[in-house]
């Protein structure tokens, strides 16, 4: 039996920054694309009612659904969190595994199994912040702890602590630390760690940015006191490589902080290649959503703002928490950061830096809140993310979704330019939804500087839990 379990060093990581009292519930993780007898990575962790891992767990858990059950062992005195390399699922279709504790049952996140050599898709959270961004530091934890949490309790394939350098809270000692943790972490194939920071803007100039990096250069570009999204683009050239770095704007409806992204400042689709549309702040869909944010800007700065105006925008979801604590919920923070946790789903055809940067760079990612959710979509053949060239404009766009989560799905929306034309509710943990969209496009045109005539589409899934998954758009270019 292939069990692997924290080493030392991580064991006294986790039981010292959270260690957890008596066991309440069991996540189970796996990876979200599979194939049918190709053995496979399955987290578990066992878990108290704050969700720390458990330090007073003595026993075994069972994992049943996959083609042989699976007993996982741990003893008290330990995080009861571990890995099992080696399960396997024998028929094609999607699947959730599920194990039991105290008379509950805990289903895992789903997946799809399939003979398709469908590309991989790796789970991550993009904005974590650690002691080292001096925000709330009372409620986050160390770097180390960013890092074994991603890989052990959350069970992530990726992580990017994004840490405050702006108003004096980093210094070139903090930037030497982040890096060399950064780099010691990152372990292809089991966590990828991307090089990030967050640089603060002022309102109007952009509001507060995440820089994704493929290295860490010498020291951070911070543009704060009078620069705006171009400029702090223009300084990161200066340091580094063309393709090695770009900027994603975040809770960009907040007071004060609002992201408007003029076209004055707009550093064009390849610089800026994705939004953040949920974060623990809310989500920043469009105006009028059920989780906004709780003090909203009123100017024109949600997601679907930016997109009428023809920013091609993928879409990433973070916790932007200030608990270290990747992709999770936790103990009590500031009221403004008590929505779900966000996530990132990337697909990617290895787990490298690499491959995470060019995903994101390529919009090839969708955003979830809450919980893995499986989501596949595409419009007229085009992969979510993409543009197509479309002149004809009474042809119709034929729609297909595919959609799985932990728990039962209320509705799967289809998008037309911000606004929801279709909606399918399965009522059950998974679903289909095929549409036609027929109404010509010669009156639904939006013009734009940067597109030219577009319509855009993308997918919103929302489950019973409140767990949310949006599809990064496809642009149809006429």
């Amino acid at each position: 039996m292939d069990v692997q379990y924290p080493s030392r060093f991580e064991n006294a990581v986790l039981a010292r920054e959270a260690g957890g009292g008596e066991p309440a519930r069991v996540e189970l993780v796996v990876p979200t694309i599979t194939s049918p007898g190709e053995p496979l990575r399955l987290h578990v962790a066992v878990v108290d009612g704050r969700g720390y891992p458990s330090m007073a767990f003595d026993g075994e858990i069972v994992v049943e659904g996959a083609a042989e059950p699976v007993a996982i062992p741990f003893e008290a005195g330990r995080p009861a969190v571990a890995v099992f390399d080696g399960v396997t699922l024998d028929a094609d279709g999607l699947h959730r595994l599920a194990c039991r504790l105290g008379g509950k049952v805990f289903h895992s996140n789903p997946t799809c199994c399939s003979t398709d050599e469908a590309e991989p898709v790796y789970w991550g959270d993009p904005h974590v912040h650690t002691v080292l961004s001096d925000c709330v530091v009372r409620s986050c934890r160390s770097l180390n702890f960013c890092y074994v949490a991603a890989k052990w309790l959350a069970g992530l394939d990726w992580v990017a602590p994004a840490d405050h350098v702006s108003n004096g809270r980093c210094t070139r000692g903090k930037w030497m630390d982040q890096a060399a943790a950064s780099d010691a972490f990152n372990e292809p194939g089991v966590l990828a760690t991307l090089p990030a920071y967050e640089a603060s803007l002022k309102g109007g100039r952009g509001g507060d940015h995440n820089v994704y990096m493929l290295r860490w250069p010498d020291i951070y570009v911070d543009e704060y006191d009078d620069g705006s999204a171009r400029t702090l683009c223009e300084k990161l050239a200066d340091a580094l490589a063309p393709g090695g770095y770009f900027v994603v704007p975040h809770h960009t409806t907040r007071t004060g902080k609002h992201g408007e992204v003029p076209d004055a400042i707009y550093p064009g689709p390849d610089l800026m290649p994705a939004i953040e549309i949920h974060s623990r702040w809310g989500t920043g869909e469009y105006r009028g959503n059920p989780r906004p944010l709780h003090k909203v800007h009123p100017g024109p700065s949600y997601v679907v703002d930016l997109l009428d105006r023809g920013l091609m925008l993928g879409f990433v979801g973070g916790t932007d928490t200030h608990t270290t604590f990747p992709a999770r919920d936790d103990r009590p923070t500031p009221d403004h950061l008590d929505r779900l946790p966000g996530l990132t789903a990337v697909r990617a055809p290895r787990l490298t830096r690499e491959d995470v940067f060019a995903a994101i760079a390529g919009r090839n990612c969708y955003a979830a809140s809450g919980e893995r959710i499986y989501l596949d979509a595409d419009v007229a053949g085009a992969a979510p993310g993409t543009r197509l060239d479309w002149r004809d404009a009474a042809r119709p766009r034929p729609i297909g979704v595919s959609a799985a989560a932990r728990g039962d799905i209320d509705a799967i929306e289809i998008a037309r330019n911000g606004r929801t034309v279709a909606r399918h509710e399965p009522g059950r943990w998974h679903g289909r939804m095929d549409f036609t969209d027929d109404e010509p496009l010669a009156g639904l045109w939006l013009d734009s500087p940067h597109l030219g005539r577009f319509v855009y589409y993308h997918v919103r899934v929302t489950c019973a839990s409140g767990a949310q998954a949006w599809s990064s758009p496809v642009w149809l270019i006429g």
